[in-house]
Formats: C-alpha cells, sequence, structure tokens
C-alpha cells in the first residue's frame, strides 16, 4: 500500500506546486489592490476600496469599453470567416487545400509580434494610414483569432457522423435546412468555444494592438502597458483583476448557455 500511495501523492504534490504557481500571482494582485496606501505592498498595509473606485474611472473604462467592443467584433467576424472556412477544409478536397489550411493556422505558429509588425507594413506600404484605431485593431485581431475558430469547428465538424445528415436529406429536408436544423445544432460547442477564444485571444492581446492602436481607440492592455512607466500601483492591481473577471464571466456565462466544456473535455463534463 505504501508503494502504491508514493506515487500518487508525489503526482498531487506536483499538481498542487503548479496551481500554486498559476494562481499565486493572481492573488498576490487581488491583495496588492486593497492597500490603504499608494504602494505596492505584500501583505497589504491596511484595507481600501480607494484603487477599485479609481478603477471605475473613465480613465479605465473607456478602453476596457473599446477592448470588450474590439474583441466581441473580432470573435464574430472570426466566427462568421472561419466556419465556412472549416467546412471547405473539412469536406471537401481540391487543389490547394494544404496551402489553405497551413495559412488558416498559420498564426498560431508566429509570434503575434510579427504579426503586429506586418499588418503595419502593410498599412503602410498600402497608404491606408487612416485605418489606425478600430479597423487596423480589427483587421489583425480576426488574423489572430482565425485559427481558433477553424480548428474548433473542424474538429467538431470531423466528430459528427456524417450519416445523420445524409437521413435529413432523405427524410426531405434541403441542404440549407439540414445545416440549420441539424449540422449547426450539433457542433455549436466548437462553435461557441472557438468564439469564447476568439473573445480572450483579442481582449488579451497587446503584441498586434501596440502597433495598431491610437490615441483614443487604444485597447486595456495598451494602456496598460503604458501605465506601466509610473510603476505597478494598486489602481493598476485593480484594472489587472477586472481584465481577468471579464474574460472568466463570458466563459461562465457561454458555458451555463451551450455547454462548450461538452467540446474541450468531452460530453460527460457537465453531467
Amino acid at each position: 500500500m505504501r508503494r502504491l500511495l508514493t506515487p500518487w501523492h508525489a503526482l498531487c504534490a506536483l499538481a498542487a506546486l503548479i496551481y500554486l504557481f498559476i494562481f499565486a500571482p493572481i492573488v498576490v494582485t487581488a491583495a496588492v489592490s486593497f492597500n490603504s496606501v499608494n504602494q505596492s505592498r505584500f501583505p497589504p498595509i491596511g484595507f481600501s476600496l480607494r484603487w477599485w473606485r479609481d478603477a471605475f474611472d473613465p480613465r479605465w473604462m473607456h478602453p476596457l469599453a473599446f477592448s470588450m467592443e474590439l474583441a466581441a467584433t473580432a470573435a464574430v467576424v472570426s466566427t462568421l470567416l472561419g466556419l465556412p472556412l472549416a467546412f471547405g477544409l473539412v469536406r471537401h478536397r481540391f487543389p490547394g487545400r494544404g496551402a489553405i489550411a497551413t495559412l488558416s493556422l498559420g498564426p498560431l505558429a508566429l509570434p503575434a509580434l510579427v504579426t503586429g509588425i506586418a499588418i503595419l507594413q502593410m498599412l503602410n506600404l498600402g497608404g491606408m494610414n487612416g485605418l489606425y484605431g478600430f479597423p487596423a485593431l480589427l483587421i489583425g485581431h480576426v488574423v489572430i483569432c482565425l485559427p481558433f475558430t477553424v480548428r474548433t469547428s473542424a474538429i467538431s465538424l470531423q466528430g459528427m457522423p456524417v450519416r445523420v445528415e445524409q437521413a435529413a436529406l432523405s427524410l426531405g429536408a434541403n441542404p440549407v435546412r439540414v445545416l440549420l436544423l441539424v449540422t449547426l445544432p450539433l457542433i455549436k460547442s466548437g462553435v461557441f468555444a472557438g468564439a469564447v477564444f476568439a473573445f480572450i485571444q483579442s481582449f488579451t492581446d497587446y503584441s498586434v494592438s501596440l502597433f495598431l492602436a491610437r490615441p483614443g481607440e487604444s485597447p486595456i492592455s495598451v494602456t496598460i502597458l503604458g501605465f506601466l512607466d509610473y510603476g505597478f500601483t494598486p489602481t493598476l492591481a485593480s484594472v489587472a483583476v477586472i481584465t481577468l473577471i471579464v474574460p472568466l464571466a463570458l466563459i461562465g456565462v457561454v458555458q451555463h448557455f451551450f455547454k462548450i466544456g461538452d467540446f474541450i473535455y468531452g460530453s460527460g463534463s457537465h453531467g
């Protein structure tokens, strides 16, 4: 019995250390946001909500709202582009299919910094400097988000029995009705999982946004990065916690209604 328990205890200890490594910085940041002094002290000195009130100032809320709008738009556009692309790659064989599949997943292999510089140069050389701000950011974020929507939709399509669609067609349903009433409901977990991943990727990105933002149209990640020049203050800790809560809340809501855990962990994840 002792021989059997030792590896299990070692595995549990290793898992605990990994979770500690992941969550300890979050706990420290959250604790710092409640300091009563304008210093990033841990353990916190006293208790104050002053920095949380400052975090809801328009200078922070405007970039946060801008980031949420940008991320939501990028997620929707990426899903609308990625879904038909996934259908084409999974259901059809055509010349150049491999090259298209590689290009669609390419941004995952390239550093986001390279992608941001490339898009910046493209806009400069193409005389499209007027697009800086939301339009340029949307282009850049769709590029880095598209691989998530294509990949998750493709996995869902590959795991769906083709006979289900064939049965619907044999019963008299036209292809459009089969798509809307059979195919999309069966792959919705993968589609919404890809949209959530795209939202989070866009919301947390700073490498691409750093090159394409402009004053008044900067995501929260770029705003935080610029504020770090003045040091890490309790206000910044409060803002960082808020930016963490937003994607977590989104995951919770989408999981409740669309069960994206079925796609990530299997159909028994919510049982």
